[in-house]
């Protein structure tokens, strides 16, 4: 995973990660135009997606870091609130 991250960082000419993910948290809050949702008033399955990919950081470092310097804490949260707690298998 290591190799791979750099060659992303490469590819996309990416020097500051902490950066890129404030931007694209904030695109993603322009994306949305003042609507609860991409999708209106209910999520879709862009919601979904994205909300599935920040869910796993969301209480990390970095994700904290995300919601207290960018405008996507209240998407965040409505998305919880609809999504619901995570189910995990016992193993």
């Amino acid at each position: 995973m290591y190799f791979v991250s750099k060659n992303l960082k490469k590819k996309y000419n990416i020097t500051d990660e902490r950066a890129s993910l404030y931007e694209a948290a904030e695109t993603w809050v322009d994306a949305l135009n003042g609507r609860d949702f991409l999708g209106g008033s209910k999520p879709n399955l862009a919601d979904l997606a994205v909300f599935g990919v920040l869910r796993p950081i969301r209480y990390l470092k970095s994700g904290k870091d995300m919601v207290e310097n960018t405008r996507i804490g209240s998407w965040y949260s409505r998305m919880e609130s609809v999504v619901g707690q995570p189910s995990k298998v016992q193993a």
